[in-house]
């Protein structure tokens, strides 16, 4: 006779819960409300949809913890590092010369660590990671055709013609930062793309992010795109003598298209024969450095570098201005503490790509795409401060989730494994 037992499955092969689905249609909620920008669509106070969109996604993400033991990752030491240095930020109110400004930075900064945390543990398998990357790689596009209809129509322009757009793509320099990850993840999601009318329509993608990151004219934005195209270009090349002319020739085909636009954004910035803008960034680092240096532990507190500039600007600098360097405004505000934090933790995500699972052409599509990426904000933060920008956190996320998949012959062989117990505990024998 046969006793009724039910089968004790595995943690391993447990159900993914609803509310972790949930969660994972929250982040990509997100990531479309971010980019389309919704909320700056009328000339009314900005509606903040993509944060509400957020808050739900962690809503959800708890409920899958409370209702159905979903284990939650912090994310490794990238996570560990990432929540020491938003407590830095907080606590740098303590001693910041403007305390109500650090602490909104470092309120409004918990957003960006609640979104690398979702990232992290929604992002639980492939599909979900070719699914993240797809819609970013769509969502890319919005801004590049919202950047073109500035430039159309006479809108959103500054700097003798430099196109931008609403909210977090006003800035130009912000706009071709986007563009360039844009870029990145409509190579990765065409390669991961199935069918042959999907990875033509990413072809066709590419045209309006080239352009509209012509229409910044930023040459920070132009130098990273030409690193991320020439890493995703690697791959092709296995002797040194090969990639070194292809890299002549492709750079040769690059500066003669953006040539023009460089020239034009250098002309344009010039004064007295003296380049404004590099200037105005070469003060900017000197005063930064000037704080890191007074004040090496602490750092002047975050939010609060253009207030602290008058008394560390060197005598011959300009105007107050922001930073133009993601790893000085992490220096000048947080002190060294802050800026080694910020770099183990991208480091870590970097090592978590290198190690990520599996071996297959899938893998390793999204290891390049996702190193192109991050290449690109390592290029773009050498002139812009980007320590609190929604792509190094959605970025960073993937690379510690692609770390913790297990590759697919681990798995396969675990199911195999586990399967002999079950079908021995629910016949009862």
């Amino acid at each position: 006779m046969y006793a009724t037992v039910s089968p004790a499955v595995p943690r391993r092969l447990k159900a993914v819960s609803p509310t972790a689905g949930l969660a994972f249609g929250g982040l990509l909620l997100f990531i479309a409300l971010v980019y389309s920008n919704p909320g700056n669509w009328f000339e009314q106070e900005p509606v903040p949809f993509a944060k509400v969109a957020a808050g739900l996604a962690l809503v959800a993400l708890a409920g899958s913890w409370l209702l159905y033991g979903h284990r939650l990752r912090v994310g490794g030491w990238a996570g560990v590092c990432l929540i020491t240095m938003f407590g830095l930020i907080g606590l740098s109110t303590l001693w910041s010369p403007w305390s109500s400004a650090t602490l909104s930075t470092f309120l409004d900064g918990l957003k960006y660590l609640a979104i690398f945390f979702v990232t992290v543990n929604v992002l639980t398998s492939r599909e979900r990671i070719r699914t993240f990357i797809a819609t970013l790689a769509w969502a890319s596009v919005i801004p590049a055709l919202g950047c073109i209809k500035s430039w159309i129509v006479g809108e959103h322009l500054v700097e003798n013609g430099r196109a931008g757009w609403i909210g977090v793509f006003e800035n130009p320099n912000d706009m071709a930062y986007y563009l360039v990850i844009g870029i990145a993840m409509v190579l990765t999601a065409r390669e991961l793309a199935e069918k042959r009318s999907t990875r033509v329509a990413f072809a066709i993608a590419l045209a309006p992010l080239f352009f509209a990151l012509m229409l910044t004219k930023s040459r920070g934005g132009m130098l990273a795109t030409g690193a991320v195209l020439f890493v995703w270009c690697l791959r092709w090349f296995k002797h040194a003598r090969a990639l070194a002319v292809f890299a002549v020739v492709v750079g040769g085909l690059f500066y003669s298209i953006a040539s023009s636009t460089w020239k034009e954004r250098t002309w344009s910035s010039t004064a007295y024969g003296q380049d404004v803008s590099a200037k105005g960034r070469i003060d900017a680092w000197r005063t930064g450095m000037n704080m890191a240096l007074d004040r090496p532990w602490t750092g002047v507190g975050a939010g609060a570098f253009m207030v602290a500039w008058p008394e560390y600007a060197p005598g011959d600098a300009g105007a107050a201005r922001t930073q133009h360097n993601t790893f000085i405004q992490l220096i000048s505000e947080l002190g060294f503490p802050g800026l080694l934090l910020f770099l183990t933790a991208f480091a870590t995500g970097l090592a978590a790509l290198r190690g990520s699972a599996g071996g297959s052409v899938e893998d390793a599509h999204i290891r390049r795409g996702v190193l192109c990426a991050l290449v690109g904000f390592t290029v773009c933060s050498l002139t812009g401060g980007l320590a609190y920008s929604w792509p190094f956190y959605l970025l960073t996320g993937v690379a510690v989730a692609m770390g913790a998949l297990r590759p697919k012959r681990q798995q396969a062989s675990a199911v195999r494994r586990d399967l002999p117990q079950l079908a021995s505990v629910s016949s009862g024998a």
